[in-house]
């Protein structure tokens, strides 16, 4: 009776002094197989981690060793040879003085001047102007064809002031026949129309009076003027 050929493929190489164990895994029909590539990683995985980590390590330390602070190495000195200067001192470096700069002066700053606002003047308020010179009119004296007129200038400021009187008539009141001051150097008379005017010939004198009087003809009843003015301002 002839035996069964083995199947192609790989053969398990067993030792040569164990026919026992390759007749038990030929009759139990066990064979041995190769692990895979995958299942040889997993297995040496562990092993090359830890050899890593133990690599990693002593490199490490070696490192630190190597860079670790310490003294720095002093440099040696040749004293045996001999420079040809008479005092030279071994050992003592001695470096070339430098030119001596001198600083520039600076240029000088004229002092700014202090810019001061200046504060608005104030104008102090004009004083007030003095009172005006006044005029009263009044009948001093009357008879048949005639009267006399006055007129009171009163100044009543502390200065003494100029004068000037304008009176007119009404037609019942004929021609002026004279007119005076007592006391001071006469007026002088103009006409404007039916006006009289009389400009004083000296001021009058501060807080003083004085009375101008007229002598006027009259053929009617009526001895008041229609208009009576001393310095432009109203008689009373």
């Amino acid at each position: 009776m002839r035996s069964r050929p083995d199947p192609p493929g790989p053969r398990s190489a067993s030792p040569a002094g164990a026919p026992g164990r390759r007749r038990a895994a030929t009759t139990t029909g066990r064979r041995l197989r190769r692990p895979t590539p995958s299942e040889v990683l997993l297995l040496w995985a562990p092993t090359a981690l830890g050899v890593s980590v133990a690599l990693i390590i002593i490199a490490a330390v070696a490192v630190t060793r190597g860079t670790g602070a310490g003294p720095a190495p002093r440099a040696s000195i040749d004293y045996a040879w001999t420079p040809p200067v008479a005092d030279y001192t071994p050992g003592v470096a001695t470096r070339a003085s430098s030119p001596t700069r001198t600083a520039s002066p600076l240029p000088r700053l004229s002092p700014t001047p202090k810019r001061t606002t200046a504060s608005p003047r104030t104008t102090p308020p004009a004083p007030p102007p003095p009172p005006p010179v006044t005029g009263r009119y009044a009948v001093v004296d009357a008879w048949q064809g005639g009267f006399i007129g006055e007129v009171m200038v009163t100044n009543p400021s502390g200065n003494p002031r100029d004068w000037t009187v304008r009176v007119q008539f009404p037609p019942g009141v004929g021609r002026l026949n004279t007119f005076w001051v007592d006391g001071v150097p006469q007026p002088a008379l103009s006409r404007l129309g039916e006006a009289y005017i009389f400009t004083g010939s000296v001021p009058v004198a501060a807080q003083g009076k004085l009375a101008l009087r007229m002598h006027f003809d009259q053929w009617g009843r009526d001895r008041h003027p229609t208009a009576c003015a001393v310095n432009g301002k109203a008689c009373d």
